[in-house]
């Protein structure tokens, strides 16, 4: 009977850790340091591998902003849903910002503002070099430093994609004409009214007719003017028929509770066409 009972024990055992094996991540978040020439200090990235990551095979990624707070978020759900067919697997790339709290602007935005998000005016005091203007020096750290960095380390096969919320989808919005290595943009609840939407100048500047990329924006619809800059982008990305183009605005949700929904559904108009592996 003893023997019966070790045998029923085992086998069940050997089937809860067999199942267990698509649902927890058993690799950890590698640490890279780098010196940057072009931020002239040195700066973190943390990489999430996909379930059973094999160096033979090669995997999209995944670059993420303010990994601090959204690279556990986010790379749970690329992990579950790859693992379980629903999306290729990825290599996620978390991106954190030194002194998250205070400095995060200089590396996302490209100028100092002199408008709120509700368009107010604000004085010279309120955006400065020491919260603001630095996303140039930070777009050749992140294409030219950090990315060669995981493609050399990574086995990467070359597809790319930036998730961004906030100031993050102003930089990805501001970046989107431009000849990068990204072939999808995720932006969420953007701050397109910084500068009095200078993004939107740049992407009419620089955004080539036949360019090809996949874009999806999500937003909520308060303040008025945060929403309307907006809406001014989603109407001029539809002019362009190269961008697969997906927008949704979000009326329950409000500005940092719409990342996860905004994640889920990006991640299904990015997908869409994508049949699963056999």
């Amino acid at each position: 009977m003893d023997k019966v009972l070790i045998f029923l024990f085992l086998v069940l055992l050997s089937s809860t850790l067999g199942h267990s094996q698509i649902d927890t991540c058993l690799n950890p978040t590698p640490k890279h340091i780098l010196k940057s020439q072009y931020l002239g200090e040195e700066r973190e990235c943390w990489v999430r591998l996909p379930l059973r990551y094999n160096s033979e095979e090669s995997y999209p990624v995944m670059y993420v902003f303010d990994a601090e707070w959204r690279l556990g978020l986010i790379s749970h759900i690329v992990y579950d849903m790859g693992g379980n067919k629903k999306i290729p697997k990825h290599i996620v790339v978390g991106i954190p910002h030194v002194d998250w709290q205070n400095k995060r602007g200089v590396d996302l935005t490209f100028s100092e503002t002199r408008n709120e998000y509700d368009g107010t005016p604000v004085d010279s005091a309120a955006y400065n070099s020491t919260n603001a203007g630095g996303g140039e020096q930070f777009y050749q750290y992140l294409v030219k430093e950090l990315m060669p960095l995981i493609d050399s380390v990574y086995a990467t096969d070359g597809q790319n994609i930036l998730v961004g919320h906030s100031y993050g989808g102003y930089f990805n919005s501001f970046i989107l004409g431009r000849d990068h290595p990204f072939q999808a943009l995720q932006i969420y609840d953007p701050s397109i009214w910084y500068n009095r939407g200078e993004a939107i100048k740049a992407i009419k500047s620089d955004l080539a007719k036949d360019k090809q990329l996949n874009v999806f924006i999500t937003y909520q619809p308060e303040p008025a003017y945060h929403s309307t800059k907006i809406k001014e982008l989603i109407e001029l990305l539809g002019h362009y028929e190269g961008i697969d183009l997906g927008y949704r605005e979000y009326k329950d949700e409000t500005h940092n509770s719409l990342y996860l929904i905004s994640f889920l559904d990006g991640i299904k108009h990015l997908y869409k066409n994508w049949k699963k592996e056999d």
